[in-house]
């Protein structure tokens, strides 16, 4: 850990610390997954929609398994936000698993399904923007404005399942996957966190 001149406080020493380097490859090659399989989506609509929808899952499976390894090896993450991205990172991962496990079922079935792991991935992401004060500020913001936009889509996505149109809907998602891909690759490449602790002296 590096320290820093305290801004403030003569008896505040901040220090810099990274996360792991296993965790920034992980997001950086997570990231790069996830924005390849939304550009694909997004390329070629006219690809069968069963096929989308499998393209769609596996980004949502990369993202799930992104939030437990924030979970897990995060630096300065409150507990309970630990839990939250583990979890929710999981139920992420089922949703996403039920989807390739079962492309014979009614695609809007399926598009609904993904937009639960959709909504998990928001929620594990306001999450650890709002609780985490220790992260820099500018990430907060992507995290928390990434979580936001997920919810959102999610929730069109639940609440429109059938009317919107299923390629609509994938597009939709593809586009926030993309988002998020994006945001999984500048956390892995640039991650820092922020740590205040009082001076011996």
């Amino acid at each position: 850990m590096t320290n820093v001149t305290p801004p403030s406080s003569s008896n505040t020493v901040y220090g810099m610390k990274k996360s792991p380097n296993w965790l920034r490859v992980a997001q950086v090659g997570l990231g790069t997954i996830v924005i390849i399989l939304s550009i694909i989506v997004l390329t070629f609509p006219g690809v069968a929609i069963y096929s989308i929808i499998v393209l769609l899952s596996i980004a949502l499976l990369m993202v799930g398994i992104e939030r437990i390894a924030i979970g897990i090896a995060a630096p300065l993450v409150s507990k309970s936000s630990r839990v939250a991205n583990i979890g929710l990172g999981a139920l992420a991962i089922i949703f996403a698993s039920i989807v390739m496990s079962f492309p014979l079922y009614t695609a809007a079935f399926l598009i609904f399904l993904g937009a639960y792991a959709l909504l998990f991935n928001g929620i594990a992401r306001i999450a650890q923007g709002a609780v985490n004060k220790n992260i820099s500020g500018w990430y907060r913001g992507f995290l928390i404005g990434v979580g936001v936009l997920s919810i959102a889509v999610s929730g069109l996505v639940i609440a429109h399942p059938i009317s919107l149109g299923v390629p609509l809907l994938a597009a939709i998602i593809s586009i926030v996957t993309l988002i998020t891909g994006i945001e999984m690759i500048a956390a892995g490449l640039g991650r820092r966190a922020l740590l205040q602790y009082k001076s011996q002296s």
